[in-house]
């Protein structure tokens, strides 16, 4: 159906035709895969070929449980920071600002960190998914670890000289009840920083690139 057609000819409107008149009795995961081969052509032309400067934003056929997405605006996440204790206000500042998982920012060490290159690396295996990834830092990151800095040897986040085990406790929680703020997790940061950077127009490539994940389905 696209023999001989250019990339800049096909579109979004395109494929969804392709799909509903050719493939209408197919399963929708069918239909997915066929979209993801497109999808996949696209993306390689615009990030490694540098053919095209963006792509279309190709239809999702699979039909799953709905994810829960959670995010705050800049002025709600204010008040929780204003409750919290100072070690896990840090460790909310941290998290706003890089995506990062819950168990990379406990977890994170020094020499994970460099301050000079303005970069967390995290190598194979440390991720949820498995591969490496790098994530920019930017000045309140930076505040952050220049804070942190000389509280403990290996980790970053500590509390009373021990690495940080959890941060859903009840002295989160009562901090966000306080602050107005009803059900909120800590994933939810995640949701928060992903949500804020695309609202400043960053692309959903790059964004899935600093978050990691494996699809922008995800």
């Amino acid at each position: 159906f696209l023999r001989g057609k250019t990339l800049d000819q096909v579109s979004r409107d395109m494929i969804d035709g392709i799909i509903t008149r050719h493939l209408s009795g197919t399963a929708q995961a069918t239909k997915e895969l066929y979209v993801a081969l497109v999808r996949a052509i696209f993306r390689i032309a615009m990030r490694e070929w540098e053919w095209i400067d963006t792509m279309p934003a190709f239809m999702t056929y699979t039909r799953g449980k709905k994810a829960r997405v959670r995010w705050l605006t800049h002025a709600q996440a204010e008040r929780p920071l204003q409750e919290l204790p100072a070690h896990q206000k840090e460790l909310m500042l941290f998290g706003l600002a890089t995506g990062l998982r819950q168990g990379n920012v406990k977890r994170l060490t020094w020499q994970q960190v460099d301050i000079a290159r303005r970069i967390v690396t995290f190598e194979q295996g440390e991720t949820k998914n498995d591969d490496p990834l790098g994530i920019p830092l930017n000045d309140l990151t930076i505040s952050v670890l220049e804070r942190r800095r000389g509280g403990h040897d290996e980790y970053v986040f500590t509390y009373a000289g021990r690495p940080i085990r959890q941060v859903n406790t009840k002295v989160w929680k009562n901090a966000h009840k306080r602050a107005g703020i009803e059900d909120f997790r800590w994933h939810d940061l995640r949701h928060t920083w992903a949500s804020w950077l695309r609202q400043n127009d960053v692309p959903t490539w790059v964004l899935q690139e600093l978050g990691g994940w494996k699809s922008e389905t995800m």
